[in-house]
């Protein structure tokens, strides 16, 4: 795979840093005077879980609207909706790496239920039938191969 680490994965890249600098402190703790190691290493591995919070705040609003056009497939706004899924994919695909799955994965069924109270409350009623975990899994959502279809279709098939 060609590129740095950095350009590759820059979540993974943070966390080795972060590593990296500590083991530097631990070794050299007089290394630099002025150098604020500690925060210095909390700073950097914050920028690798902005790269997760991306994708986690894109999630719940990719489900939501998938079930807003799933509870409400004649409405007005469906194409909308239908747009906002594939923006709301697009937002968490860009910077998904799969080193974030292991810290994404755990959060899935919460922003189900997220997706579910917030469509819920945009349509006025509640939304029967729907599971209590994620009926997806985070390959399946960030999967871009899948059609938004075929996801839908699995939200409104009929046991």
């Amino acid at each position: 795979m060609d590129g740095s680490l950095h350009d590759r994965d820059f979540f993974t890249w943070t966390q080795e840093q972060a590593a990296a600098l500590r083991r530097l402190a631990a070794a050299r703790p007089n290394l630099l005077e002025g150098l604020d190691l500690p925060n210095l290493i909390e700073e950097v591995e914050d920028l690798g879980g902005e790269q997760v919070a991306k994708v986690r705040s894109h999630l719940p609003q990719m489900l939501k609207h998938m079930l807003l056009v799933a509870f409400a497939p004649d409405d007005q706004a469906v194409r909308s909706w239908r747009g906002e899924i594939v923006t709301f994919r697009d937002d968490a695909v860009d910077p998904y790496r799969h080193s974030m799955r292991q810290g994404l994965e755990p959060r899935l069924d919460g922003a189900w239920r997220t997706a579910c109270a917030a469509a819920a409350e945009k349509l006025g009623h509640p939304l029967p039938g729907l599971p209590e975990a994620c009926p997806f899994t985070l390959h399946e959502l960030l999967d871009e191969a899948l059609s938004i279809d075929a996801l839908l279709a699995r939200l409104t098939a009929k046991d």
